[in-house]
């Protein structure tokens, strides 16, 4: 079974994602790609041979067209939800969903009265590392999680395509909504624990934003167990993604996976691991003759070239969604926990770090 897709905007995120259907055309044809720029539509065309259009009402009013995939600015995207929604659009979302509290509630609000399927961009769950830590969780090797940390670390500025829109307050938010909610989200996805209060504080280095640039969040899960955020766009180094997640078995700092009381069998992983992708490999941790230890070797998310990122993953689980009636892993619903937690941060820090308790939402 085929079915038919239409492409909403045309900037930096349409790339991989039309490389993705590209590898689908056998299942899905993509009717219309939409940009009210000829420049962006131009030069779209040199790399896709998709029919385009500069009216939005074509893939709206195209009855065949099952889903569409919004890959326009955040704070085009409450309109648009409603729209394609309304519609009977399936909808693939790029993050950030809403900019704030209301926007939430809109874009849950119009997905549910709809029943369309739904996916939000936090495509790096599909990372082969990040699968691999929730598969140590969730299969109980890392034992009952008490703390985690992450952390998303990119030096942007001018360079970047997006740059006058995600500078701003009204388009891009804050660095947690623009950037680093893609941290918040893999925090909650490797850990199963969903945030009941956050604390932050937040500063601004980087000229040109409106913004705050660096924001550094406390986190307190339900049940008990604590966390920690940083994002900044500050710091002189390339793009960096980190995650530490420990556990009362064993724990992963980054592509090391660690113990202390009683040791991992790295056969018995090996057997176990479900994921092609990803080898383990003997190594020692720490200066000197080290401690044992096992290293997780599989591709990381450590480029802030979104080609790197697996969006193939993403366009599948879509696809297989909207064929199979099933939700998918990443709706609207999911990724409005990970956003409230962002809009929780951003209020705390601006009160000066007083905490705030989640869900924003009611």
């Amino acid at each position: 079974m085929a079915f038919s897709v239409g492409v909403i905007g045309l900037g930096m995120a349409v790339t991989p994602h039309a490389k993705s259907l590209l590898d689908l055309r056998e299942r899905v044809q993509v009717a219309h790609a939409f940009s009210p720029s000829k420049e962006r539509r131009s030069k779209f065309a040199e790399h896709f041979p998709f029919p385009q259009t500069d009216r939005l009402e074509t893939i709206l009013e195209d009855r065949a067209v099952d889903a569409v995939l919004i890959l326009t600015p955040p704070n085009t995207h409450l309109e648009l939800v409603e729209r394609c929604a309304r519609a009977g659009k399936h909808i693939l979302l790029e993050k950030p969903t809403g900019l704030n509290v209301e926007e939430l509630i809109a874009i849950r609000d119009a997905v549910r009265a709809a029943g369309v399927r739904t996916i939000v961009s936090f495509e790096l769950r599909y990372n082969p590392w990040l699968r691999f830590i929730h598969w140590m969780r969730e299969s109980g090797r890392l034992g009952r999680i008490h703390f985690a940390r992450a952390h998303y670390l990119s030096r942007v500025t001018d360079w970047y395509s997006g740059w006058e829109w995600c500078r701003t307050v009204k388009g891009g938010g804050s660095h947690l909504l623009a950037a680093g909610c893609h941290a918040v989200d893999a925090l909650r996805w490797a850990t199963g624990l969903e945030v009941a209060e956050v604390s932050a504080y937040h500063m601004k280095v980087t000229p040109g934003y409106e913004w705050p640039t660096t924001i550094d969040v406390n986190v307190r899960f339900e049940g008990g167990a604590l966390g920690h955020v940083t994002s900044t766009t500050d710091f002189q180094m390339p793009y960096t993604f980190g995650l530490e997640v420990m556990g009362d078995f064993a724990s992963i700092r980054d592509t090391t996976l660690l113990w202390k009381d009683t040791p991992l069998s790295l056969d018995e992983l090996r057997s176990a691991n479900p994921f092609p992708d990803v080898t383990l490999h003997e190594t020692t941790y720490g200066s000197g003759a080290g401690s044992p230890a096992i290293r997780i070797d599989c591709v990381m998310p450590d480029s802030a070239d979104v080609s790197h990122h697996p969006f193939q993953a993403e366009i599948d689980d879509f696809v297989d969604a909207i064929l199979t009636g099933r939700e998918t892993m990443l709706n609207v619903f999911d990724a409005q926990k990970t956003m409230e937690v962002c809009l929780a941060a951003d209020q705390s820090a601006t009160s000066g770090g007083r905490p705030v308790a989640l869900p924003l939402v009611r």
